[in-house]
């Protein structure tokens, strides 16, 4: 009788679920949470207030508590029973909001940061140490998130609040209900065809055999759960092998910088995220963890230094990866080319003062950005990046990437591995959309595999897995996931790795790999070129006004002043580069914020610029009334307006006087052609002496010839310049 027959799969889910339930041996409640209620993300609770002095109002458990985008302070007291083995906190605050927003806490033990209470992470391991019988204060502090997808403002649903209790989990019966778990999703995914599908599914029953699941499921039932997880791990050994792909985990937390809240609350997401990385590497010795963006951590190591020095232990041991790249993970259209190469440099050089001289994984890494320029490999290369990675190219709308690991040429011949995340998710009206926050599922873990593009060459791939944009990152579960996949039949091979392991592995590889030469161009997201416009015009403005400030600032130097600090005005451009706010795609309260960051930029450069230019101006001959500087790259003829100027100027160097012609509120003055990068100084004509080796113009053979001591200048009879020969530089 066959298992499709038995109904084995469905009942096995529903024994499943059954025993989900029981993972908690024992269970205690806490104190009603109290609440206090902040005014943004910006404001930061008292962690040193005890539970008896908190704000009286208190939140009933089963009642709804708190509605959309309001910040809290919960606090309560609670106590673990001496003798708990694997002691936790159980926080159901709600389940509102969607993957992106949702309940999420920063949770304080005596004053302490431990970990996220989130819509991923409901049990929060604790030391077995505060099992002691005394009480200890909780705190958390959040955000309730948003409603509805999109956001709808007008959505006055609130959280649910559970019944919050400390439980002694039972971690033996955690690890079956993975494994059973894990085994009859890829007993699913298989054909029916597949011996391995029908050995799990005999393996799943006759474990479940061993199980004693009687009313009322208590200590006959916990004591059969170690015969039948040894009963479930033989049969799944033979049942079949896994196949010959080994995938790489990467644990990731995607993080935006700003996108449905402002950059406010990613500061408060880091630490939430990076606080439970920190736990479970207590509690995994094998989970690694790679994440990118330092401007991250260098908030951290602002806002939360404790967390910072704990991340730098765990990278020093290797486990945590810094991938470095660019300061944020910026939009790579928009940029001007020295944006995206201090992006770069800002990032490295930042990784290695605070992080350590080789923390860094050469990568750029970009999964989210909305297209990527010809230009990049060469930038790259030049920088010290050999690798690549992105999932957005996969969003497109109507060509798949022939090959997800190729080579990626740049406009110079540049090349760089790229490597394009073949893990499948649905998205809406895409054809072939995959994803970097994996849920480790078999559907999830097999597609890898399946949706791999370079199938005949490329047979270790990369699966990035952990929950985003303050969902906290991996959790306990994922990652007895990753260890269930080690070896199962009939899937990939699954092992816990690091961005960097995996290049160095398909770098060894033997074959040739294809060439993409050119942009890797995005066919959806085309209107975020023109979304949000002022944002666009302000950051070209910015980018200018810092290029001016700098010409002008070193040749200021070079006279003797002191070089002005930009480095506030590079951070602030560089981190409105997002590819969620350059690109106009967050809310109203992102570009409220972005519109203060610009015009900080703009105060700066220009005070840079103006002290720069006063010294410079001390400098010239007293004739001097005026100094122009053009701080283009490329030489040209210019005509300025001299305002509030009257009567004629001459150039104070050579004394050749300029055409000029009064106009309304000054002297529009026509310089003649001068090289990028140059100065000049103008004075009143009658502070001029007469230079030597004036200007002189002949005509031979229809060919007219301007000379003076530095240039000559040759215009030919169709009167285009010919020739122009700088005597100096010869």
């Amino acid at each position: 009788m066959t298992h499709s027959l038995r109904l084995t799969s469905e009942k096995i889910g529903k024994r499943i679920n059954l025993i989900r339930q029981k993972q908690a041996k024992s269970r205690q409640p806490i104190a009603p949470f109290r609440i206090e209620r902040l005014p943004d993300a910006a404001a930061r609770p008292d962690a040193a207030i005890a539970y008896a002095e908190a704000p009286q109002e208190t939140l009933p458990w089963n009642d709804y508590w708190g509605g959309q985008d309001e910040h809290f302070v919960l606090r309560s007291v609670f106590s673990v029973p001496q003798g708990w083995e694997h002691p936790a906190l159980h926080l159901p605050l709600g389940i509102a909001g969607d993957i992106f927003t949702h309940p999420e806490a920063l949770l304080y033990i005596d004053g302490e940061p431990l970990a996220s209470a989130d819509r991923y992470h409901h049990t929060i391991a604790l030391d077995t140490e505060l099992a002691d019988g005394a009480e200890h204060e909780l705190m958390l502090h959040g955000w309730t998130g948003l409603t509805g997808w999109p956001p709808d403002p007008n959505d006055h649903s609130k959280l649910l609040l559970r019944p919050c209790t400390v439980i002694d989990r039972d971690r033996e019966l955690e690890e079956f209900a993975t494994l059973a778990e894990v085994a009859l999703e890829v007993a699913f995914e298989l054909h029916d065809d597949r011996s391995e599908k029908h050995g799990l599914l005999s393996t799943l029953d006759s474990a479940f055999l061993a199980l004693d699941t009687r009313d009322p499921m208590d200590e006959a039932f916990r004591a059969s759960i170690h015969a039948a997880t040894e009963r479930l791990k033989e049969g799944i050994a033979s049942a079949g092998s896994p196949i010959d792909v080994q995938l790489h985990g990467i644990g990731h937390a995607h993080m935006d910088v700003a996108y449905l809240w402002p950059i406010d609350q990613i500061r408060q997401k880091n630490a939430r995220t990076y606080s439970n990385v920190l736990r479970l590497m207590e509690d995994y010795p094998g989970f690694k963890f790679s994440h990118s963006q330092p401007q991250l951590y260098a908030w951290t190591k602002t806002d939360f230094p404790e967390i910072f020095d704990a991340i730098r232990k765990r990278v020093a041991e290797g486990r945590w990866e810094v991938l470095g790249g660019m300061w944020v993970e910026p939009d790579a259209n928009m940029p001007g080319p020295e944006a995206l190469i201090r992006q770069i440099l800002l990032a490295r050089t930042w990784v290695k003062e605070n992080l350590g001289e080789d923390a860094e994984t050469p990568v750029l890494g970009l999964p989210d950005t909305f297209g990527f320029p010809a230009c990049l490999p060469q930038i790259m290369k030049q920088a010290g990046l050999k690798w690549f990675v992105t999932n957005k190219v996969n969003w497109n709308q109507y060509n798949q990437m022939p090959s997800s690991t190729t080579w990626w040429e740049g406009i110079d011949g540049s090349r760089v591995l790229a490597q394009f995340l073949t893990t499948p998710r649905d998205v809406q009206h895409l054809p072939f959309p995959t994803n970097y926050k994996s849920d480790l599922s078999a559907v999830e873990v097999i597609g890898t595999w399946r949706r791999s593009t370079s199938k005949e060459s490329v047979q270790d791939l990369m699966i990035c897995y952990g929950y985003g944009d303050g969902g906290g990152g991996p959790t306990d579960e994922l990652i007895r996931r990753a260890k269930a996949f080690e070896a199962i039949p009939g899937a990939p091979r699954l092992k816990q790795s690091t961005v960097r392991e995996y290049f160095e592995t398909i770098e060894k590889l033997p074959g040739r790999r294809p060439v993409w030469s050119g942009e890797f161009y995005l066919e959806g997201h085309r209107g975020v070129l023109t979304s949000q416009g002022w944002i666009k015009r302000a950051n070209r403005t910015c980018e200018a006004l810092l290029h001016d400030a700098e010409f002008v600032a070193a040749l200021a130097v070079l006279a003797g002043t002191e070089a002005p600090d930009l480095d506030e005005a590079w951070r602030l451009l560089l981190l409105n580069q997002f590819h969620d706010i350059l690109t106009g795609t967050s809310v109203a309260s992102v570009f409220a914020d972005a519109r203060r960051d610009f015009a900080r930029i703009v105060m700066l450069a220009e005070t840079a610029l103006e002290d720069a230019a006063k010294a410079l101006m001390s400098a010239l001959p007293d004739t001097a009334r005026h100094l122009l500087i053009d701080a283009a790259p490329k030489g040209t003829a210019r005509h300025v307006v001299l305002e509030g100027a009257e009567g004629r100027f001459a150039d104070a160097a050579t004394g050749a006087p300029l055409p000029a012609q009064p106009v309304e509120g000054g002297v529009l003055v026509a310089l003649p052609w001068r090289p990028g990068y140059s100065l000049t100084a103008l004075a009143p004509t009658a502070a001029v002496a007469e230079p030597e080796g004036r200007v002189t113009a002949t005509e031979a053979q229809g060919w007219f010839v301007l000379e003076n001591d530095l240039l000559r200048v040759e215009i030919g009879p169709d009167g285009m310049l010919h020739r122009l020969y700088d005597k100096e530089v010869g």
